[in-house]
């Protein structure tokens, strides 16, 4: 089943530069069909004109809620949507065995992330001074079809990084690699529409962020925008040298 989620994520850049595109031409026609109106003579080239120019201003509306749309359906929304069409037309999907954005319980032994360094702000992300509990061993890795077998928990990582493991669920839509210092506002660092099995997830580049301790998860989507619990572990991001 095609992906809006991941469709709109990947070709955002594209689709507003079409929007772009067409609202020149439908400016361009809304100007000319307004000069002709204004030089016209006869009532047929005028009556013509003002069809015109309303074609151009209806072009230009639909564009702009178009443009209105992906925006503020960019992310996790669209994916909203398309779940509840598919609940809509009676889509026998598995939704039992994916999860929501609902916290679950931390185990007692964790590892405390602390706020980046602000000694570099050029190289920062826009990760907040914050710390959030990651347990030392990881969470939500224990299912075998969404996992991260490399990295390990608290390994001490520089450079370039290949992370390993496996993304490949029933149903399986896209999946995507996160980095954050907090528990809500996570970076993806990479995204892939095609299931992995115990190879290479992707790849991300250290060098991009302050050192520091941070949590890093792979979240697998299904076809209908829903989620497995996210496998999360904690690592720690060193100087290259």
């Amino acid at each position: 089943m095609f992906n809006i989620s991941f469709f709109i994520n990947t070709y955002i850049n594209h689709l507003y530069g079409a929007i772009a595109l067409l609202s020149f031409w439908y400016i361009y026609k809304y100007i000319n069909a307004t000069q002709k109106l204004r030089i016209g003579t006869y009532i047929v080239e005028r009556d013509t004109a003002v069809h015109e120019r309303m074609v151009a201003l209806s072009g230009l509306i639909i564009l702009g809620g178009c443009a209105i749309a992906i925006y503020l359906g960019v992310g996790s929304n669209w994916s909203a949507v398309q779940s509840s069409l598919l609940l809509e037309n009676n889509v026998d999907e598995p939704l039992d065995l994916y999860m929501t954005n609902a916290p679950t319980d931390t185990p007692d032994v964790v590892l405390l992330l602390p706020g980046q360094a602000t000694e570099e702000p050029s190289v920062q992300l826009g990760l907040e001074n914050y710390s959030t509990p990651i347990p030392l061993g990881g969470d939500g890795c224990d299912n075998m079809n969404a996992v991260i077998s490399s990295p390990l928990p608290g390994a001490v990582l520089s450079g370039e990084v290949e992370v390993q493991g496996t993304a490949d669920i029933v149903d399986f839509g896209f999946y995507v690699l996160q980095i954050s210092t907090l528990g809500d506002n996570w970076l993806t660092v990479y995204t892939q529409n095609t299931p992995v099995i115990d190879d290479i997830l992707g790849t991300w580049d250290t060098s991009l962020y302050v050192q520091g301790e941070y949590g890093f998860r792979l979240i697998v989507y299904n076809n209908a925008g829903a989620f497995i619990k996210p496998c999360v572990i904690p690592i720690y991001v060193g100087s290259g040298q």
